[in-house]
């Protein structure tokens, strides 16, 4: 469970006051307009029990889905459920809070000194799920796009503190070439019949593209799957659902896509 310190909280008002009180020395960093989606993203993810609900109900679904899976397959050993890292069983968004802080964007330096702390917590109901995974004989692979090269060693570090099973090299598969997940879920069927994929973004269940139509029809067509083969995490900080609705924090394409919203549905 995550620690939340209402001094957390008066530190970062007490922040925020001393830098108002600076601007007559100093212009302070003006928020951008991605930041005040971020912002609300931010706080959601970290305080708000709606969004560990949400995580709460797909793992305990997660469970019931295991259950009668080993039980239609009891003698198996060669079934694999694979998870996603960042938003689906790690939670990343303290370092989202620092780029808001230090008026920044995302950029590979602050990332990977990020994951090289390795004291990002579990997301909610993440380790209790796959412990119980372990416990009934499934084979676990933690399947991101985290770069290898430069995040590998505190990633394992990191899983390791928060009491995640079955950290072994070989089932942790980080990104090393494209980024596409495709070729390293095909690599894992190899030898392992995949039976659950867990993750924040539709790329973590299958090929994914950024051509919203695509993306909605593909959605539709595997729907079916979702609470039983695919379980799917809530993550509104980020995600390639923006790039689908080419939502860059320019103010003009916010202002479209909010008055698209209102065209379909005022009409009248």
């Amino acid at each position: 469970m995550k620690f939340k310190p209402t001094f957390l909280l008066l530190a970062l008002a007490i922040a925020f006051s001393f830098t108002a009180c600076k601007q007559n020395v100093q212009q302070a960093p003006q928020p951008r307009n991605s930041d005040n989606g971020l912002l609300m993203a931010v706080l959601y993810t970290y305080y708000a029990a709606e969004y560990e609900a949400l995580c709460y109900q797909a793992f305990n679904i997660g469970k019931e889905r295991l259950t009668d899976i080993r039980k239609a397959v009891p003698a198996s050993t060669k079934l694999a459920v694979v998870v996603d890292i960042d938003e689906t069983v790690l939670d990343n968004s303290p370092s989202e809070a620092k780029l808001i802080l230090d008026n920044k964007n995302y950029n590979d330096e602050d990332w990977n000194k990020w994951c090289a702390m390795a004291t990002a917590e579990a997301v909610p109901g993440s380790v209790e799920f796959l412990k119980f995974a372990d416990s009934l004989g499934f084979t676990i692979f933690y399947v991101s796009n985290r770069k290898d090269q430069f995040t590998r060693e505190g990633t394992i570090q990191n899983l390791i503190n928060q009491g995640f099973p079955q950290i072994n090299e070989e089932q942790i598969l980080l990104r090393t070439a494209e980024r596409d997940k495709e070729a390293r879920r095909l690599k894992i069927s190899e030898n392992h019949e995949i039976v659950m994929l867990v993750g924040d973004n539709i790329g973590d269940f299958y090929e994914d593209t950024t051509d919203f139509s695509i993306r909605e029809e593909t959605m539709l067509s595997n729907k079916n799957n979702f609470g039983k083969k695919y379980l799917v995490l809530p993550n509104p900080m980020y995600g390639d659902w923006m790039k689908a609705i080419h939502l860059s924090g320019n103010e003009n394409t916010v202002d479209s896509l909010l008055n698209l919203m209102v065209t379909r549905h005022h009409s009248n």
